[in-house]
């Protein structure tokens, strides 16, 4: 499953490089999910059961880790300029370099995942002939492939004993998902909202619902995006249905929203790829966007506004799991939970610049800007206010994640979301 991958908006790595961001992938790859039904992919492999309730958990816990001792090498596999990165030298992340000073653990780093389709296809041989992968580390977003290695047994339960740093600093926000309950095979990397970015000067007046994309007045002025799963989750909220606990029922009614929106005129163009360009433009007066995006178009010089609708807005996540058949999980777990750590955390949202999983790390980032002068002042001074990276906790109380769907409810959803931006 082939994606065309479209490069982001300027990045302030080294406050100056453009580079393709894991924004950019991450629009491709849900688009392509959209388009792509799992099922299509015509992967090979068994189900196996699935530990549930406590005693089972633990159990699996116990049986994978017992005997494994940390070995001083990890290889750590991520998508593309996520992670932080040295200004003087982009080559250098120094935390990856902080943590091998302190616990003597060799860091090997690849920047090798494209999407969740294409990794996917990629490994999931080497899983089902029980073979390793040759990573210990991998980022995995929170969507049906996820599920789909939960299934499989291609994750090893995570020893919670070893992970105190994300229990005592993880954002409550950021833990217990849907898609993975009490964080048995994850943690969080990276997070982000998707709400609605307007342009105040156009719109005219403060858009809080949803609903607002329905305003005659912004007739051909909204975008909305080629994705079958943002869109569907969001015009569940807009007919105020949580949609973790959504039915086919709640499905169809929703595909009826957007479906009127639609045939209204309302919408200009549906695009996970130029929506931001669009709207530093004044081509779209508001849109569908990810959060992080209106904050970089604004430290680019555009006034544009980010909110959370009063129905809710959606919480993605990227997460850190490690293989089963990782060849050094200890050194694995000890960098997850090594990342919780504030001042890390703070590090690394400096550079990509996402919703931060770490509340702690706010502060962490306000004194750097204290201590920075010129534009490196201003970037990390507006990025230790924002709410885009860092939610407020009346944020984080409308934010809702996505529906996990699997592979026959997939098929269900696609039938109903896909053609309304394909027609």
């Amino acid at each position: 499953m082939p994606e065309h991958l479209t490069p982001s908006a300027p990045r302030l790595r080294g406050l100056t490089e453009q580079r393709l961001s894991r924004r950019g992938l991450l629009r491709a790859a849900l688009g392509a999910t959209a388009l792509a039904p799992l099922a299509a992919c015509s992967v090979p492999g068994a189900r196996v059961h699935v530990p549930t309730g406590k005693a089972e958990i633990a159990e699996a816990v116990s049986d994978f880790w017992t005997g494994k001792k940390r070995s001083g090498k990890l290889d750590f596999v991520n998508y593309t300029q996520y992670i932080d990165v040295d200004p003087a030298d982009q080559s250098k992340h120094p935390t990856l370099e902080a943590f091998t000073r302190e616990n003597g653990i060799k860091v090997t780093y690849n920047e090798l995942i494209d999407d969740s389709a294409s990794w996917f296809g990629k490994i999931q041989p080497e899983f089902s002939s029980g073979q390793g992968i040759g990573y210990d580390l991998m980022v995995v977003g929170g969507d049906s492939y996820l599920t789909k290695y939960i299934q499989l047994g291609y994750l090893a339960p995570l020893d919670h004993t070893r992970l105190p740093t994300f229990a005592k600093y993880g954002g409550a926000a950021f833990k217990n998902s849907s898609f993975d309950p009490g964080n048995v095979y994850t943690v969080p990397w990276q997070s982000g909202m998707t709400g609605i970015g307007y342009d105040p000067a156009q719109v005219g007046r403060k858009i809080t619902s949803w609903q607002d994309l329905l305003d005659p007045k912004l007739h051909g002025k909204v975008g909305m995006w080629n994705d079958a799963v943002q869109m569907g989750n969001v015009a569940l909220l807009a007919t105020g249905v949580d949609p973790e606990t959504s039915t086919p029922a709640d499905w169809r009614k929703a595909a009826a929203w957007l479906r009127k929106q639609r045939d209204a005129g309302m919408v200009r163009s549906y695009s996970t790829a130029t929506y931001q360009s669009s709207l530093q433009r004044g081509d779209l007066a508001a849109s569908l966007v990810y959060s992080g995006d209106v904050f970089q178009a604004n430290q680019s010089g555009s006034e544009l506004e980010f909110v959370i609708p009063d129905e809710g807005g959606l919480l993605w996540t990227d997460n850190l799991c490690i293989p089963s058949t990782a060849s050094h999980p200890v050194d694995a777990l000890t960098y997850m939970d090594y990342v919780y750590r504030p001042e890390v955390a703070a590090r690394i949202s400096e550079t990509v610049q996402f919703v931060c999983p770490v509340p702690g790390a706010q502060k962490v980032v306000a004194r750097h800007a204290a201590e920075a002068t010129g534009k490196r002042h201003t970037v990390l001074d507006a990025l230790s206010t924002s709410p885009l990276v860092f939610p407020t906790e009346a944020d984080e109380a409308k934010l809702r994640r996505l529906r996990v769907l699997d592979q026959e409810e997939e098929k269900q959803w696609n039938a109903l979301f896909e053609p309304i931006y394909q027609a």
